[in-house]
């Protein structure tokens, strides 16, 4: 089990090192396969994701893309990351979009929405 502790993701520790302990490219596609549709499955969920839990399924998300994987949901939560009052899941909402979402996309208006008033504020967080 990965050590992990303060403001640490314990369920992120725990995949990227499921990840890193398989034995092949299949296994690691399989793995990453149920990952996805846990996300998938808890983003249309009818309980309502807190800030932590969204930000460690953008985590992941994130993760998945950059071991070459197609991502393509978790935009809408990674945009709802921005209007957090916490410093570290408005940086993965800004980390994600800057990595994944492209200008053309439709929610990009609520991404510089969010950068104006991140700007505008006076709150350092």
């Amino acid at each position: 089990m990965p050590r992990t502790g303060g403001d640490s993701m314990r369920g992120l520790a725990v995949f990227i090192a499921d990840i890193r302990n398989c034995k092949s490219r299949e296994q690691e596609k399989k793995r990453i396969n149920k990952e996805l549709a846990n996300i998938r499955s808890k983003f249309k969920g009818d309980k309502q994701l807190d800030g932590y839990q969204k930000k460690k399924y953008v985590c992941k998300l994130l993760f998945i893309f950059l071991l070459g994987n197609d991502v393509d949901f978790g935009h809408t939560e990674a945009v709802d990351l921005l209007a957090s009052n916490r410093y570290t899941e408005k940086q993965i909402g800004y980390l994600f979009i800057s990595v994944m979402m492209h200008h053309s996309n439709e929610l990009y208006k609520l991404v510089i929405q969010a950068i104006k008033n991140d700007l505008s504020s006076k709150d350092p967080g």
